[in-house]
């Protein structure tokens, strides 16, 4: 059974990869690919979102493909077979075509990764002429059943662990660390979101974690109108509870591995 190396540059010779990100970024339905004002600044200044969003789903079809006992089961999350590899990116073109990352067998002598990346195409690409069948799309169990977010259940907010934690610390308003009542603005700050989505369900966004559905909700702690931070929520016994806070840009990364976000507090953080 082969083993599928789950860092795609580990897995393969990836030359001129921003170039191939353009192409892909020009093949796919339109999307918007970068944020208006990124809180970091990165090397890809033009598709820094589908960087990561291609990093992420090679990882998870690769470690799919790996936790597989069946081989040609495994195939329908990675195809490595002879010279061909590919995955399916859940990504579509502007006539709905499914998109592919291709691989073949590396043969440059100066490196010692096994595969070389060929670029994106469509099922009807000759880089796919002897692949059958071809994988399918990145598949979320965790969505078979539909999101349902109860606005009427409770949300428990583990705020003495998002204080203590340096990360959960670090992605809050410096300006409201000194306050003493911080946990109880943070309290108030959930249940104003909670009651928010009781009249605009939209607002809750769905996210993965270790295979289980979670929520982000969007919170104001300066501004009732304009989120700061969003919390997820993990669905227990006829309640939420909050423990991790994310900046806005990570929930949108998160939200995007599912499907791309419609919520407008997410939308208003890419550009056009």
């Amino acid at each position: 059974m082969i083993t599928i190396q789950s860092d795609l540059f580990e897995f393969a010779y990836v030359p001129d990869w921003y170039r191939h990100l353009h192409d892909l970024k020009c093949m796919a339905l339109p999307e918007a690919w970068q944020f208006k004002k990124p809180a970091v600044e990165t090397k890809n200044a033009e598709t820094p979102i589908l960087e990561r969003y291609i990093h992420t789903i090679f990882r998870k079809q690769a470690i799919e493909f790996n936790s597989e006992q069946e081989d040609n089961k495994a195939l329908k999350y990675f195809y490595i077979e002879n010279e061909c590899a590919c995955f399916h990116t859940g990504l579509y073109t502007r006539q709905y075509q499914a998109i592919y990352a291709c691989f073949e067998r590396n043969k440059k002598k100066d490196t010692t990764l096994k595969w070389y990346f060929t670029g994106f195409c469509d099922a009807v690409s000759s880089k796919l002429r002897y692949v059958e069948p071809l994988p399918k799309k990145p598949y979320f169990p965790i969505m078979q059943n539909g999101v349902n977010f109860n606005p009427e259940w409770p949300i428990r907010v583990n705020a003495e662990h998002i204080l203590s934690d340096p990360e959960n610390r670090e992605r809050l308003p410096k300006k409201l660390l000194r306050f003493k009542n911080l946990p109880l603005l943070l309290e108030t700050a959930v249940e104003l979101g909670r009651r928010k989505t009781v009249i605009e369900p939209g607002l809750v966004v769905p996210q993965g974690y270790q295979n289980q559905l979670q929520f982000l909700l969007p919170i104001c702690l300066t501004d009732m109108e304009k989120p700061n931070l969003a919390m997820t929520l993990a669905e227990r016994n006829g309640y939420y509870l909050g423990s991790t806070c994310l900046t806005l840009e990570m929930a949108y990364l998160n939200a995007r591995m599912i499907a791309r976000p419609i919520a407008p507090w997410l939308t208003s953080l890419v550009k056009k």
